[in-house]
Order: C-alpha cells, then sequence, then structure tokens
C-alpha cells in the first residue's frame, strides 16, 4: 500500500514539476525570450532526440539570426472586391546557426499581452537560408508552407515550394489575391462534393465511431488514482 501511493505521488509530482517549467518559460518580449530560451531549447532537441533530424550536428557551437515577425494574408485576400492585405501573427522566427551554418528556424509567439512563449522548432533545409535574405515582411501562405517577402507591392518568393506556387519567382499582389481566391473556391468546392458524396452513408455507427481520445484518458486517470483505493479495499477483506 505504500509503495504504491508514493508511487502515485511521485507521478503527480512529475507532472506538476512539468507543467510548472513550461509555464515559466515566457518573457515580456521576443527578443528577451529568444536571448533566455532558444539555445536551450535546441540544445535540448540535440542532446534529447537525433541531431540529424533536425538537419544538425551534436556540435554546440550554435547561434541565431535576426528575429523576423511572420504575416498572413488577411480576410480581404479571399474577396474580389478588397484590397488584399497582410497581417502580423504575432509570431517571431530566426535561423538556427550552427558551425556558422544555416540549419534550422526556431519561434516563439505572443502567448498573451506581453507574453511570449516556444512556438516552433525545425523546419525544411531549405527554409532557414532563405529567411536570411528577407527585406521586407515575412509572408507566410500556411495552406502551402510557402514564404515570401513583401515589399509593399511583390511577393518575392524565397523557397521553390513558394515559386511553384506562384509558378515564378515575383507575383503582384492582385495576383497573388486572384490565386488565393480560386484556390480556396476549389477548397470549397470539393469539400461540398465530398460532403454530397458521404451524406448517402452517413449512419449512426459513423455518429458512434467518433474520436472518444478525450474521455478515454479521463477514465485512465480515474482508474489509475482508484488503484491505491482498491488496493487497500482488498487487503481489508483478506484479513477479515
Amino acid at each position: 500500500m505504500q509503495r504504491m501511493t508514493s508511487l502515485l505521488i511521485c507521478c503527480v509530482g512529475l507532472l506538476a514539476s512539468t507543467t510548472t517549467v513550461s509555464a515559466e518559460m515566457t518573457e515580456s518580449s521576443p527578443e528577451r525570450f529568444a536571448d533566455a530560451y532558444f539555445y536551450d531549447i535546441v540544445m535540448d532537441h540535440i542532446q534529447g532526440d537525433d541531431p540529424t533530424s533536425y538537419h544538425m550536428t551534436d556540435s554546440e557551437n550554435i547561434t541565431f539570426g535576426p528575429l523576423l515577425e511572420t504575416y498572413v494574408p488577411s480576410s480581404s485576400c479571399y474577396k474580389t472586391d478588397e484590397t488584399c492585405s497582410f497581417i502580423p501573427t504575432k509570431e517571431f522566427v530566426a535561423t538556427v546557426f550552427q558551425d556558422d551554418e544555416p540549419v534550422n528556424v526556431i519561434g516563439t509567439y505572443e502567448q498573451s499581452a506581453n507574453t511570449y512563449a516556444f512556438s516552433t522548432f525545425g523546419s525544411d533545409k531549405e527554409t532557414p537560408k532563405t529567411l536570411m535574405d528577407v527585406q521586407g515582411h515575412l509572408v507566410k501562405y500556411t495552406e502551402r508552407s510557402a514564404w515570401f517577402d513583401y515589399d509593399g507591392d511583390m511577393l518575392t518568393a524565397l523557397t521553390s515550394n513558394s515559386k511553384q506556387m506562384i509558378s515564378g519567382n515575383e507575383i503582384s499582389t492582385e495576383a497573388f489575391q486572384a490565386l488565393l481566391i480560386e484556390e480556396h473556391e476549389s477548397v470549397e468546392g470539393n469539400a461540398e462534393e465530398g460532403m454530397m458524396d458521404g451524406a448517402d452513408g452517413y449512419s449512426d455507427e459513423a455518429e458512434s465511431n467518433k474520436p472518444t481520445s478525450n474521455t478515454i484518458r479521463l477514465i485512465g486517470f480515474a482508474v489509475l488514482a482508484m488503484l491505491p483505493f482498491g488496493y487497500w479495499f482488498l487487503k481489508r477483506r483478506k484479513t477479515t
């Protein structure tokens, strides 16, 4: 009984300590967060995982490029009667250098007012180097993982994926808007067609197969919490 209770207390303590550490990894500005945590985050990945998964080695010679705030197309970019504009996401990314070579991308975002936390670490091999060429706003089109350098009129493709999306190196804001509208309408059309095709096959069985991971997780925690009491109850029955 004492051993099981101790084990349960240790598990709860470990969970609490992990949550506390995550909550403490915040700063009042992206620059302060980068200075305080970027290096440690990268080293944790290098030492805790296979560094080759991050296009890296085990070298500890890590530096970072400048922080760049990311922008995304606003809702106006999907409407033919409005002027396309790009809005800041309050996420800042920087190139990770290892032995002076651009190898990855790391970021921080505004979790709440004036509170910045860790957002991302990881990219393809091409993006880290291209981020160093940004002169205007760094625009990301999330649906295609495409990055652009926006000067207020033209968008310059930064990666091969971006060039493939716009079929070239540069595109005007108006042409980019037309491309987004066309792509958005195509996605909506395919979704509606899929819903129509699947309507006849819908059944109570499909309804019963909805994900229940949260419920299962809660039940699991409840069972674990009751184990010490079950053990104590069975032990009492044996002794009576």
